[in-house]
């Protein structure tokens, strides 16, 4: 079967955009209910968490959204032990080191690369053949990103050096998570591929953060920590990962992973309801360029 065919270029009807725009909204929320959480627990606490109850919740979604769901092949078992170990494991242990070890800002910045690694991975490992019009939309939504986030400036202090180069291959590895996940998703339910994902990494991660669980105390964490700890659960985990499953299924990786250019703008607005910030014009002109791009790469190509 052709490239083209296996990893249509564009989403089918407006529910995979609808699906993706979410899916960004509910990563975007995770830096405010996250650091929220974050001041109660360790960031590995907060990682089990996740995938505990990540598990738990999409395995019941599974069960009711897919109960027919064939039994898993020893190839299909092993893909998603893979993209356990890649999207859940890897993914959020990397990412939550890293941004202990540099800035908010640099680690923001760094993540621009998603969409361009997975638009290169896709095209290495022929998972998609990127068209001009779609690699244009991420270039063009990329200079959106940049346009309001380098102002800031990235932190490339020496001590920093460790936190941005996990928060690089936190990037890499949930690239390779979007590019090999898509065969599989043609396949078989959404629903229960990432529920199957995040029951086989759990037990890795409930590894890593056994030091941490053992000085965990539960009493000590307010009302305020326990509803920051079930939003980045409910939203930030299992409607963000079970969505964003759901719409790979119907679009191609790279057009997934370009939706990733709204979490800044995410953050930007929130940041102006929660703490009274007020948007300047540069959101402005990156919110029209990541718009822009966006319509690029979702635009079916014209025929004829």
């Amino acid at each position: 079967m052709p490239a083209e065919a296996r990893s249509p270029a564009v989403p089918r009807g407006a529910g995979p955009v609808v699906a993706l725009v979410l899916v960004q909204l509910f990563f975007g929320v995770f830096s405010v209910i996250g650091k929220l959480a974050l001041r109660e627990v360790t960031p590995f606490v907060l990682v089990a968490f996740r995938a505990v109850g990540g598990s738990l919740l999409l395995a019941l979604l599974s069960r009711v959204l897919a109960p027919d769901e064939p039994r898993w092949t020893r190839r299909d078992a092993g893909t998603v032990v893979l993209l356990g170990m890649l999207g859940v494991f890897g993914n959020q242990l990397l990412f939550v080191s890293g941004l202990a070890r540099t800035t908010a800002t640099s680690a923001t910045l760094l993540g621009v690369t998603i969409p361009v690694f997975t638009l290169l991975l896709a095209a290495a490992t022929g998972t998609e053949r990127p068209g001009a019009r779609r690699t244009l939309g991420i270039a063009v939504a990329l200079a959106g990103v940049l346009s309001l986030l380098l102002p800031r400036g990235a932190d490339l202090a020496p001590e920093h050096l460790a936190g941005n180069l996990m928060i690089v291959v936190n990037c890499l590895v949930y690239s390779g998570y979007l590019v090999l996940s898509r065969d599989i998703l043609r396949r078989r339910s959404a629903f229960a591929v990432v529920a199957a994902a995040f029951v086989s990494a759990s037990v890795p991660v409930l590894l890593v953060a056994l030091p941490d669980l053992a000085r965990f105390r539960p009493g000590s964490v307010t009302a305020t920590g326990w509803a920051a700890i079930a939003g980045v659960v409910l939203l930030s985990t299992v409607g963000a990962y079970a969505l964003n499953a759901w719409a790979l299924a119907r679009t191609s990786p790279s057009t997934a992973a370009a939706f990733i250019y709204l979490q800044p703008l995410v953050a930007s607005l929130l940041a102006a309801v929660v703490l009274g910030e007020r948007p300047g014009p540069r959101t402005f002109v990156a919110a029209a360029l990541i718009f822009a791009g966006l319509a690029l790469t979702t635009a079916p190509a014209r025929r004829g």
